[in-house]
């Protein structure tokens, strides 16, 4: 599309080729995501504290309600009457607008959402229903009169209005999107100081249409945020361009690339970022911080043009430091809030695009990486989309958008992992790995491989690793035989395990599920309403002691001297880790990590994990035989301990496999072996421990006060709802449970405990409704409370590189 709008200049009649307009609407706008998962989230917030903070929500509206009330009542009719022009008048100018302009698709999806907002807020509040406030609201509306009624605008209006705005906004200029949003908010604030309308009522009402109108953008499509040909070029010729044509590439990223040609004959790159792009960034940040710990998230930057100008300095940093780099030219922003960066076009192709790479572009990519970590840059992006071959059969890299500066050996160690991966998808791991330590060297080659795992690769290459998990192994394989390194665990890149997640979800809803087969819910609520609320601060007191056994039990595992605080904050941490796996794996591989940062070696951290849970269960065991004896038999509730003859059946069925195992040759290297050194080693530093008698009191005495602290925190939360059993039930309830709930695969036995204590104690003849609510309340108290200061000390000690 050629447009003659050159400035005054050399030749005024020059006409300039410009891409098509981008596509309008775009279908699923960050944007629009982003604003439907918050207002979602409003939605919730509210009507949980409807549902079940009742009397909380009535007693701070009635407060709200009777501070109104003390306005005038002229003022009062005189703030009605305003709120009730601006809602009338308003919507007709706006209506008239939309007409006028002839958008009839618009006009059809706000009568829709309008419509779907107006119905959907009516059979929400009637469904939380009128509270006590209204009583108040109603008084105040017969005060006096209105224009129309002094219910108007309700609150299925509020809801109309909102989700108009929703829709209308992302047609409107910035200007304009403010005043149509100051709109809401003046309307909502005069009608709050009116009558007939509860608080909360109008915080869902607003809420929800926002709901119903980011759900219609994102079904209908919302303007596409990119700029047109025009408003690039304009901005292009802001920073001295002078282009004659702009072509935009067509590729499935995030932002848009454009190919200029200048007037003069040479040839740029425009790559181009959207509000869009920050909001995509949004997403996918908050989706890491979730999924990953945050050494693996970055910090956001503060706008798009520091984005740019972040990506633009990498890139100068690189090519100054020798690396094949496109040259910087320059950065801008249009005038609609875009930002860009401007390179010399590399014009060739990416090896991801060729069908086969020859030793000579293998051994420049990776002598390209090379050049790039001399400067103490990482790259963070390594994927053969991001290396070009160009027509003289030169390797460059580009794209240095999660580029790092300052960065250290463990972020360059990633780049490296990056690169064999995706050369090795390409040439096989032989290839990859051996033309890696022959431009880098064994040693960054070796250091790359608790790195060499998806969790660690770029998105892109992630996605194309997917099918291929098995070269991730023989690259690991061959890394150990080219450069001899020692074999070394993966490191730990994600928070939380989706699968750990489901665990959890699956193990809650079966114990909730089940919760009607061990006695009347009624006589639940009963029992939570008649409790003796002094037996709490007790029971949060053995709770919290559990940290204080469980760092002296911690500090008696290890032979070295341990700092006392730091392993204290690693036991709160473990609150947090242990819903990382099921069992206990998040806790022991917390503590691995801790010990190791602390100067032991892994197979001396291992063995004093190793030792410190065996403890846990000796005393475990030996406490759970005491109170079987004390309480009258190991009989509860109808469940008994494995009989002898079952153990050794067990025992001889793990034993005829591990033969089976051996016979091979593969499993004799990877696993047996491992497995005999490491108890070699942990044979001799067991003994180290054993040679202090006070490690060792501390290492049995604090495990088995761990388990009594438990134990004692349950007697209180049974003596909280009435009591009925001896101590001596209450703990041979708890340790059997507990013994059979450590074989469930969810994360701190989630669901199974909870059953087997109640099954427990209603087996020793405890009342249904007191066992569950001791049981929600111990658990309440010892497993969920915990996990937030645990949060915390884990992000805290992370941060400080503890972990």
């Amino acid at each position: 599309m050629p447009v003659d709008d050159r400035p005054d200049g050399t030749d005024p009649n020059a006409a300039v080729v410009l891409f098509p307009p981008p596509p309008d609407p775009q279908r699923w706008a960050p944007a629009d995501i982003l604003r439907l998962l918050v207002s979602l989230a409003v939605v919730v917030l509210g009507l949980f504290a409807t549902t079940f903070a009742e009397a909380t929500v009535s007693g701070a509206e009635s407060d709200i309600v009777a501070a109104i009330d003390r306005v005038p009542i002229s003022v009062e009719q005189a703030v009605l009457g305003t709120a009730q022009v601006i809602a009338t008048f308003v919507p007709l100018g706006a209506l008239a607008v939309v007409i006028w302009k002839r958008r009839w698709k618009l006009l059809g999806t706000l009568w829709l959402a309008s419509f779907v907002a107006s119905a959907s807020a009516a059979l929400v509040l009637d469904w939380v229903g009128d509270r006590e406030v209204a009583v108040q609201l109603a008084e105040r509306a017969a005060r006096g009169t209105s224009l129309v009624a002094a219910d108007f605008p309700t609150t299925e209006y509020l809801a109309t209005a909102a989700a108009a705005v929703t829709i209308g906004a992302a047609y409107l200029p910035r200007q304009w999107k403010r005043a149509a949003w100051g709109w809401v908010v003046v309307l909502v604030l005069l009608r709050l100081l009116g009558p007939s309308q509860p608080p909360l009522s109008i915080w869902v009402a607003v809420s929800l249409g926002v709901v119903i109108g980011s759900l219609a953008l994102l079904v209908f499509g919302s303007p596409n945020q990119e700029p047109s040909g025009e408003h690039v070029l304009e901005a292009l010729r802001e920073v001295g361009l002078d282009p004659v044509e702009i072509r935009r590439r067509d590729e499935e990223t995030t932002h848009a690339v454009y190919e200029t040609v200048e007037r003069g004959g040479s040839q740029m790159f425009v790559k181009l970022r959207t509000p869009d792009d920050r909001t995509w960034d949004l997403l996918s940040r908050l989706h890491r911080l979730i999924r990953l710990r945050s050494s693996e998230v970055g910090r956001p930057f503060s706008t798009l043009k520091r984005r740019v100008e972040h990506e633009a300095l990498a890139t100068r940093t690189a090519r100054d430091g020798g690396a094949p780099t496109p040259a910087v030219v320059g950065v801008g922003v249009t005038a609609g809030g875009a930002a860009f960066l401007v390179e010399e076009l590399i014009t060739g192709r990416r090896l991801s695009d060729l069908d086969e790479l020859d030793d000579d572009v293998l051994r420049d990519a990776f002598a390209a990486v090379r050049a790039i970590h001399a400067t103490r840059t990482a790259h963070h992006n390594l994927s053969l989309d991001n290396i070009v071959l160009d027509d003289d059969g030169r390797v460059w890299l580009v794209d240095y958008d999660d580029a790092e500066l300052a960065a250290d050996r463990r972020e360059r160690a990633r780049d490296v992992a990056e690169l064999l991966v995706a050369v090795g998808l390409a040439v096989g791991p032989e290839r990859s790995v051996a033309f890696g330590v022959e431009a880098l060297g064994a040693d960054e080659v070796a250091a790359c491989l608790p790195l060499v795992q998806p969790l660690a690769l770029s998105r892109s290459l992630g996605k194309s690793i997917k099918g291929e998990r098995k070269l991730l192994d023989r690259l690991r394989e061959e890394i150990h035989e080219r450069t001899g390194a020692d074999d070394v665990p993966l490191e730990r890149l994600a928070r939380v395990q989706p699968r750990t997640l489901v665990m959890i979800f699956a193990g809650a809803l079966a114990f909730y599920s089940l919760l009607p087969q061990f006695g009347n819910l009624g006589d639940t609520v009963d029992a939570f309403g008649d409790a003796r609320w002094e037996w709490m601060p007790a029971l949060l007191g053995a709770a919290l002691i559990y940290f204080v056994f469980a760092t002296i039990s911690f500090l008696g595992s290890v032979a070295q001297p341990m700092p006392v605080a730091a392993s204290a904050r690693s036991q709160v941490a473990t609150a947090f880790a242990q819903l990382v796996g099921p069992a206990s794996a998040g806790k022991m591989a917390l503590a691995g990590r801790f010990l190791q940062r602390n100067g032991l070696t892994p197979p001396e951290a291992s063995a004093s994990v190793a030792l410190n849970t065996i403890a846990g269960i000796a005393t475990h065991l030996l406490l759970m035989a005491g109170f079987f004896a004390w309480a009258g038999g190991a009989e509860i509730g109808g469940l008994s301990l494995p009989s002898i003859g079952t153990l050794l059946l067990a025992a001889g069925i793990a034993v005829v496999a591990i033969a089976i195992a051996s016979l091979f040759e593969r499993v004799r290297r990877m696993v047996i072996r491992p497995v005999i050194d490491g108890i070699r080693t942990a044979a001799g530093y067991v003994t180290q421990v054993f040679r202090s008698p006070i490690r060792v009191i501390a290492l049995l005495g604090g495990s088995a006060l761990i388990t009594m602290s438990y134990l004692f925190a349950l007697v209180f939360a049974v003596e909280a709802y009435g009591g009925g059993l001896s101590v001596a039930q209450i703990g041979a309830a708890y340790l059997g449970a507990a013994a059979i709930a450590n074989i469930a695969p969810t994360p701190g036995g989630v669901g199974p405990l909870e059953a087997a204590m109640i099954a427990a104690l209603s087996g020793f003849g405890l009342d249904a409704g007191v066992a569950i609510s001791s049981v929600l309340t111990f658990r309440l108290a010892t497993f969920w409370l915990p996990i937030a200061p645990g949060w915390v000390t884990f992000m805290w000690m992370e941060r400080r590189g503890e972990i």
